[in-house]
């Protein structure tokens, strides 16, 4: 009884389906698009640390915005991790959408990686007590900063590459 019950599993149509569900194209698409948000808001936040960190002049002032930015980044990280559970959790049934899943899945966790790198350097920079630990810190984040920069490009274009996919396989212009 097993046996049939297999063999009328394997010949039935949801086997032969060559389309993905749209439930689930529209599931990823939510994903995607809270992502844009998350990032957007982000962005925000850094355009505020630029300005708060090009006016600062003194060590409490470089200190205090440095605070702000690891605060932003705390924030989008958590956010992200939040955004790559949910989105491992996603029970797709189609086995191209799971595989497009968790390759958005690892570019979110590489953007966490390169995030948190540049965030623990801008750490030391937030709580650099002299005018000697700044200059050492900002070296650091300096350093930091551009490996994070050549990180994120890369994660970009692949997560761009893979919404491309997605769209194109769900059938979205």
């Amino acid at each position: 009884l097993l046996a049939l019950g297999l063999m009328a599993v394997a010949s039935g149509p949801a086997l032969a389906q060559t389309t993905p569900p749209p439930a689930e194209c529209n599931e990823f698409a939510e994903s995607v698009n809270r992502n844009q948000v998350i990032m957007a808001s982000f962005e925000a936040e850094i355009a505020t640390f630029a300005e708060n960190a090009a006016a600062a002049s003194t060590l409490d002032e470089i200190t205090a915005a440095a605070s702000q930015y690891v605060s932003a980044v705390d924030a989008v990280t958590d956010s992200l991790d939040e955004l790559a559970n949910e989105l491992a959790s996603l029970a797709f049934t189609d086995a191209q959408l799971q595989g497009y899943r968790d390759g958005y899945v690892d570019v979110l966790a590489g953007f966490n990686q390169a995030l948190d790198t540049v965030n623990m350097a801008m750490s030391e920079v937030a709580i650099a007590e002299t005018e000697a630990d700044l200059i050492a810190s900002l070296e650091t984040v300096e350093v930091d900063s551009s490996t994070a920069i050549d990180q994120i490009a890369a994660l970009a274009t692949d997560e761009s590459n893979l919404i491309d996919d997605v769209n194109g396989y769900c059938g979205v212009e």
